[in-house]
């Protein structure tokens, strides 16, 4: 009777799928049944189906519990992918090396990016390790007027190698005079188009800057990627500053940040070791101590404490994954809880198919399958909720992240997505196919102390981390808005600086 049933019941599966064959997904599934190779796959897919169709509720649960979680996930791994790639596009990143200082104070060691405004020159000219130099002040804002037009820009005085050492691509000019002379000046695509109309007609004209000086038009650059750390519209020549400037005349100035490559096999360590006591040799009251840091590693981990690296943004990257994984975990255990909830009604479908020769191994298949089936379709509708609100993810993160499907998003989205089903798959399976036939087909269907505690204590975890994530957002949000309103003391409306 047990095999019939199971016969007549297959056939009449097999019968649905030949009587609907409007829809895309059931032709694909049915393209999958009626293809004899691997009748295995037909009948996990077939029952899988059924068992979807069947139980619409729990599905759609399932379905809105990992979609919302793998949504969250492709965010925030789009999110950590973008900080990681910060300063990773310049082409001597391994020979990249922004000039540091360790100041001695009794109360313990400052560590700044501010060098004095003579290193950079002076270290390319006496240090033969070092290939190209530039100083870099920090940026100002400036008003840019050309004939009746009138914008705003912000910009870096800097050095003649800056072009060399950076991999910013200059659209008209050459790298090795845009900023040779003191009076030139070096704007972005989008400021000449703004100005000019065109890059093309930006080169050799006359620029007014803040009312005053005049300077010209010796090259335009690209528009800055946004995974570069530092966002300017214009470049000036240093020299002009220096020249200006006294006090960046001396050793004992201390504002603006040295940029240097390596020559090639050249050792950091062994060039931070001899350039050191670089600043007290030519100032005896000096108390800097200089040393060379990885450029592209100076963004996620840049923060020092008492001369010693103590981390920086590369925290809220590992605080955000570690949210991700939560709630992924979040996801997963609701769809085991689901699962584990309806057991019974799989009870005596594990039982009829024991009786008749399945064996343990089959059925976890099974209910893996139906498993990675859940998750698919999770994947995909998880999919259309990141690109509908990663627009307002990047109002929140200040990004311009946008959901590129390539390789690698691809194969690490498929990795996270099969995992996940795997995952969420695991204990449903390996607890639906411990029934025992005789017991089961008896209705003498018992539930072990042990498997209590284990479904106890995955509600427990789940709740405890939705309470955790929950608080931590009330935590933030009224740390925001106190900052936002606390009284400062004074009106501060219309009141400028």
């Amino acid at each position: 009777m047990g095999v019939s049933s199971i016969t007549q019941s297959e056939t009449t599966g097999c019968n649905y799928f030949k009587t609907f064959t409007v829809s895309p997904i059931r032709a694909a599934f049915k393209e999958l049944l009626i293809n004899d190779e691997n009748p295995m796959l037909q009948h996990v897919l077939l029952l899988a189906f059924r068992n979807l169709r069947r139980h619409r509720s729990t599905f759609i649960i399932n379905l809105i519990g990992l979609s919302t979680g793998l949504a969250c996930v492709i965010l925030i791994f789009s999110w950590v992918q973008d900080e990681l790639q910060i300063d990773r596009f310049h082409e001597n990143e391994d020979r990249l090396y922004q000039v540091m200082e360790h100041q001695a104070y009794a109360e313990g060691i400052m560590t700044t990016i501010s060098t004095p405004g003579m290193l950079a020159e002076t270290l390319k000219e006496e240090i033969p390790e070092i290939d190209r130099a530039f100083t870099l002040t920090w940026p100002n804002g400036y008003t840019l007027t050309y004939e009746d037009r009138d914008i705003s820009a912000s910009g870096y005085d800097a050095g003649a190698d800056f072009f060399h050492v950076f991999s910013y691509p200059l659209l008209h000019g050459n790298p090795d005079h845009v900023l040779s002379d003191i009076n030139s000046i070096v704007i972005s695509e989008e400021v000449a188009i703004n100005l000019f109309g065109s890059a093309a007609d930006a080169v050799g004209k006359q620029i007014k800057l803040n009312q005053e000086d005049l300077h010209q038009v010796s090259g335009v650059f690209a528009n800055v990627d946004v995974q570069s750390s530092i966002q300017f519209d214009l470049l000036l020549n240093f020299e002009k500053i220096k020249q200006e400037e006294s006090w960046l005349r001396s050793w004992s100035s201390n504002g603006p940040r040295t940029v240097v490559t390596l020559v090639e096999g050249a050792d950091s360590d062994a060039v931070s070791n001899k350039i050191a006591d670089f600043v007290k040799e030519r100032n005896e009251e000096s108390n800097v101590t200089l040393f060379l840091h990885s450029y592209a590693d100076r963004y996620l981990h840049g923060r020092f404490k008492n001369g010693k690296p103590a981390g920086g943004r590369i925290e809220y990257v590992q605080l955000f994954t570690l949210i991700a994984l939560f709630i992924l975990i979040i996801a997963c255990i609701n769809f085991m809880n689901l699962s584990t909830a309806r057991a019974s009604r799989r009870a005596k479908e594990v039982g009829v198919k024991k009786t008749i020769g399945a064996n343990r191994k089959i059925l976890v298949g099974q209910f893996l399958g139906e498993s990675l089936l859940v998750t698919m379709f999770s994947a995909a509708v998880a999919l259309f909720l990141a690109w509908l609100f990663i627009p307002r993810f990047n109002l929140i993160t200040g990004k311009e992240l946008s959901l590129q499907m390539s390789s690698p998003f691809v194969l690490s989205y498929l990795a996270i997505v099969f995992v996940t089903g795997l995952l969420a798959g695991s204990y449903p399976a390996l607890y639906l196919s411990g029934f025992k036939p005789v017991s089961v087909l008896k209705g003498q269907l018992t539930t072990s102390l042990s498997e209590v505690w284990a479904r106890r204590g995955l509600v427990v975890f789940q709740f405890a981390l939705s309470v955790f994530l929950i608080v931590a957002v009330f935590v933030v949000y009224n740390q925001i808005q106190y900052v936002q309103t606390k009284n400062l003391g004074y009106e501060k409306d219309n009141l400028l600086f």
